[in-house]
């Protein structure tokens, strides 16, 4: 599977870009949330990428952070969200308010995304809880901070499951510090 793009933006569109990169263009589809962060066309970016694979084609999706990409596959393992509506959540709600939402179980958050219904807003709610959630308590948010200590921890070995349980509540500005601080935590 790609895990990422980087490339020169060619051309923007109302919910894709198309980055090229050796002489192809790859038309991604982005939440506008990443779509208003990038920059003007013919800069280069990097974009993670989830590659949905359906009988008529494939489609790219991408995401400016691990952690955005990641909630888009929690979305689309939910029954009836697909990756167009998954998008449509990630357009329309910060990450933190989707977070809160989950926590707090408020549905009416999630219903404001284009064609999510109550129902569909609860299932996600319900299916999510305990994905998004380490023992149900606390949100660990993997924010672009505290990515780079993630990527050090696992590729030091630890599992994706020890490695956010180890940056919860750490202060993930200083990369060197946060790491020494997960490192102890999980030497414990």
């Amino acid at each position: 599977m790609i895990d990422y793009i980087k490339g020169a933006i060619v051309e923007r569109g109302i919910d894709y870009v198309v980055v090229e990169t050796l002489g192809i263009g790859f038309k991604i589809i982005v939440p506008t949330s990443t779509l208003r962060e990038l920059p003007n066309t013919n800069d280069i970016i990097k974009l993670y990428t989830y590659l949905h694979v359906k009988e008529d084609g494939f489609q790219f999706y991408g995401f400016l952070t691990i952690n955005e990409m990641e909630i888009f596959k929690k979305l689309i393992a939910v029954n009836g969200v697909g990756p167009k509506a998954a998008v449509s959540i990630l357009s329309t709600i910060s990450i933190d308010n989707f977070y809160n939402a989950i926590k707090n179980g408020d549905s009416k958050i999630i219903e404001k995304s284009p064609g999510i219904g109550k129902k569909t807003a609860q299932r996600i709610i319900l299916e999510l809880k305990d994905k998004l959630f380490i023992n149900n308590a606390e949100a660990v948010k993997i924010d672009d901070a505290s990515e780079d200590v993630l990527n050090a921890l696992l590729s030091l070995g630890y599992t994706r499951q020890e490695s956010i349980s180890a940056l919860y509540g750490i202060d993930c500005t200083n990369t060197e510090n946060a790491l020494r601080e997960a490192l102890k935590k999980l030497m414990k």
